[in-house]
């Protein structure tokens, strides 16, 4: 029930007397005023009601009428909030409100619900409703028109992310995601409430068919679902229950693309090349990417203000072109100096592409006198890579599970470089991960962790190298201990004269 509150018109009649206005309280942004046929003067008018004097005898019937008037004013409030009761919320307007008031003000509050004019009324606002959706969902722009015209938004900064502009990274996956929906679109059309858990199937196949990566197809389900988010919020109907359980593909190792990361011999070789012009450049630029762990975006473009000296020691700063993210690089290998030294500081321009076929080039080159990078690796194919197989452009060699055999100077790609850089400060075992991640720029442990390339077979080497020099140095340990129980108190004393003149030299 709506809450009435009254008032005096300002305006009085002939007879002196004011209209007392009610306003209906129906929502706090929807509460209609309506003039009532009942008048007062203003000393009749006290608080918000109608000012009823006590009982008297010379003014019984001045009683009575004003009486009636609150009977009448009780009336009016009763037969509107009937009104607003008995209407669909579409319906609460005052115009709608007045138009039934002045068909059904004769009749009894408790029998407007079902009076003709409330069901019309009703069967009005529904087929507007109706007409009005309608005319929305042809006006309505389908999913792929709604994903384009957001990331627009995202790109030209209207439309951001907690006050921040999206970043290139994000804009290109949310770009791609936007390509690959299109063609989507082409072989499976779809409006808005075809969207449910099939759909998302079909849309999973589809990548499937055409040769995309696990991992890439989780990446543009994610985008999905978010653009999904977005809609929802934003009153587009389809079936919600999606969202709660959007699919992600377990992804196996045969499932993606083998990464590799250089060792040190690899990298110190690479260093030691003789190589002139733009191999030369290319080298050099691959070898800042894995001394300082950055992205190509990054370290390609490494220039004089981004490298300051502190006590000596060189510092590269700069902000991550993916996430934004700030991160303070110490320059712990010569040769990294002596490559910004080579250039002053400003390394040359080398656009990405040409540094991802280049570097195989070298590394070929260099593997004539360093064989492990001739050592192949099994692995899924690109799309790109399977494309051309299928073009007769490329051939590649199987294993008797019909992976792909390829070289791991193939393998090498711009982002290598970020790899090997992670993977090896790892493997020095000097830093700790908070170190490590305060370089790479990483904010989780679990995609830091991602990073470092480390087969099972070097990881339980390692281990059994590790419990191998325990197991020594315990053996050790045992045997001074019986040697020591074995001395005279005279020997242990001359052994501990000799370590204190031996720590003292």
């Amino acid at each position: 029930m709506a809450k009435a509150t009254l008032s005096l018109a300002k305006k009085e009649n002939k007879q002196g007397e004011h209209h007392i206005l009610v306003r209906m309280d129906i929502t706090r942004t929807n509460r209609p005023q309506f003039k009532s046929p009942v008048t007062v003067k203003e000393e009749e008018f006290v608080d918000g009601e109608i000012f009823i004097p006590k009982r008297g005898k010379l003014n019984a019937t001045y009683r009575e009428s004003l009486m009636k008037k609150k009977t009448d004013i009780e009336a009016f409030v009763a037969s509107l909030n009937a009104i607003i009761m008995s209407l669909p919320e579409e319906a609460l307007t005052r115009k709608d409100i007045l138009e039934v008031y002045e068909m059904v003000k004769s009749v009894n509050p408790s029998e407007i619900s079902r009076t003709t004019i409330i069901s019309q009324k009703r069967e009005q606002t529904e087929a507007n409703a109706e007409l009005v959706k309608k005319l929305q969902d042809a006006r309505r722009p389908s999913l792929l028109e709604f994903v384009q015209k957001r990331i627009e938004g995202m790109e030209n900064g209207s439309i951001k992310r907690k006050g921040n502009n999206y970043s290139k990274g994000t804009l290109h996956t949310y770009k791609g995601f936007a390509v690959i929906l299109e063609s989507f679109c082409k072989e499976h059309p779809f409006e808005w409430n075809d969207i449910n858990e099939r759909l998302i199937d079909e849309f999973v196949l589809y990548m499937e068919r055409y040769g995309y990566m696990k991992k890439t197809i989780n990446k543009n389900l994610a985008v999905f679902s978010a653009m999904l988010n977005v809609a929802f919020k934003e009153g587009y109907k389809f079936k919600a229950s999606i969202l709660e359980h959007f699919p992600k593909l377990q992804i196996n190792k045969e499932d993606m693309v083998v990464e590799i990361y250089l060792t040190n011999e690899e990298l110190q070789a690479l260093y030691d090349m003789e190589l002139e012009g733009e191999d030369d450049r290319v080298r050099d630029v691959f070898l800042v990417g894995c001394y300082t762990s950055q992205r190509f975006s990054d370290y390609s473009r490494i220039s004089a203000k981004n490298v300051t000296f502190h006590d000596g020691v060189g510092i590269i700063t700069l902000v991550q072109q993916k996430t934004n993210t700030e991160v303070t690089i110490p320059i712990l290998n010569d040769n990294l100096l002596r490559i910004f030294e080579k250039y002053n500081y400003n390394l040359p321009n080398i656009q990405n592409q040409r540094l991802n076929n280049k570097i195989k080039e070298i590394l070929e080159t260099l593997a004539e006198t360093m064989p492990s990078l001739k050592h192949e690796l099994p692995t899924k194919l690109t799309l790109d890579h399977q494309k051309k197989e299928q073009q007769n452009k490329e051939t590649y060699k199987r294993n008797s599970h019909g992976e792909a055999l390829i070289p791991r100077y193939k393998l090498a790609t711009t982002h290598t470089a970020r790899r090997t850089g992670i993977t090896l400060m790892y493997l020095e075992k000097i830093l700790d991960t908070y170190e490590m991640m305060s370089i790479s720029g990483h904010k989780t442990e679990s995609v830091f962790n991602d990073y470092i390339k480390i087969s099972g077979i070097e990881l339980a080497t390692n281990i059994a190298k590790k419990v191998a020099k325990a197991r020594k140095e315990s053996e050790v340990k045992s045997l001074l201990l019986q040697q020591f129980e074995s001395m005279t108190a005279e020997q242990l004393t001359n052994l501990l004269e000799l370590s204190k003149n031996s720590a003292t030299i």
